[in-house]
């Protein structure tokens, strides 16, 4: 949020209250960058998050940021949701530029769940907002396992069964709603819900062909090496190809059009890097 031109970003990070309570006492007060000074502020009302700022020393307004931390269960009804970013202490703002980043997390919600999320999220909470109606361009990235209905993809879901986290019963003996991850097994169904949910178009591909056609660069791949040695390659295809990365967009007006169809398009054009014939599109 706020204008990248301006290199103005307002970052809003929304996880269980344990986890943001941590994150606020042992990472925050530790996290502005070097020549930049920090201020930080609690608020109860939106039960209980945090807000910081960090400003440049000796520089305009310009270069400021600000960093939100929300306490949230994403299973409840995503209006909660807008409503605690929508606050004045976070001053959540429609109209501006707006990208969901979601790394491993669609999948742990149940299934209705997460669509009645993405859902809001395409909508960008105007559904909540009918009294301000405005031109918004609103990304989703989502990183997730995809099962893919073979072997392999059922030992993943049999290792989160044995942890109580897939397959679970009621004490009446019916079965739980099955979790996003049961439901969309593959890349095609992780494109289709994004369509489904809102999004105008979605791009994706699983992560072995990001990490060999374009989307992850050689320095990151030779940073990568560096960290562990490689030494079982097909272990290591077979778990990247039972991933996968997904980026959706919806806009509403003219505004954003031209925007919205760089950003999931394919080939030489790509700003992320998937390449045709390495990645699927599906527009709505």
């Amino acid at each position: 949020q706020k204008g990248f031109e301006e290199n103005q970003v307002d970052w809003f990070e929304v996880d269980h209250p344990f986890v943001i309570e941590q994150k606020a006492h042992t990472w925050l007060c530790n996290s502005a960058p070097a020549g930049y000074k920090y201020n930080s502020e609690m608020n109860v009302a939106t039960g209980v998050s945090y807000r910081a700022s960090f400003s440049s020393q000796g520089a305009s307004d310009a270069n400021d940021s600000t960093y939100h931390l929300i306490c949230h269960d994403l299973r409840s009804p995503p209006s909660s949701l807008f409503e605690k970013l929508s606050d004045p202490f976070h001053g959540y703002d429609r109209s501006i530029p707006t990208i969901f980043v979601m790394e491993c997390v669609i999948m742990y919600l149940p299934d209705e769940a997460s669509r009645n999320l993405l859902r809001y999220l395409a909508d960008n909470g105007a559904e909540a907002d009918q009294k301000n109606q405005v031109d918004s361009f609103v990304t989703i990235a989502m990183y997730d396992p995809i099962p893919n209905n073979d072997r392999f993809g059922q030992v993943m879901l049999n290792n989160l069964q044995k942890r109580g986290i897939t397959g679970q019963t009621h004490e009446d003996g019916e079965r739980h709603e099955q979790l996003s991850l049961e439901r969309t097994p593959t890349l095609s169904d992780h494109l289709a819900k994004l369509n489904k949910s809102g999004f105008d178009v979605a791009v994706g591909c699983h992560m072995m062909d990001a990490y060999d056609y374009g989307i992850v660069s050689i320095d990151d791949r030779r940073r990568a090496a560096r960290c562990e040695m490689l030494d079982e390659l097909e272990e290591f295809v077979l778990l990247m190809r039972h991933y996968c990365l997904c980026v959706g967009v919806h806009s509403t007006g003219d505004r954003y059009k031209a925007a919205a169809a760089t950003l999931c398009s394919d080939g030489k054009d790509s700003p992320i890097g998937f390449q045709e014939g390495r990645c699927t599109i599906v527009h709505s």
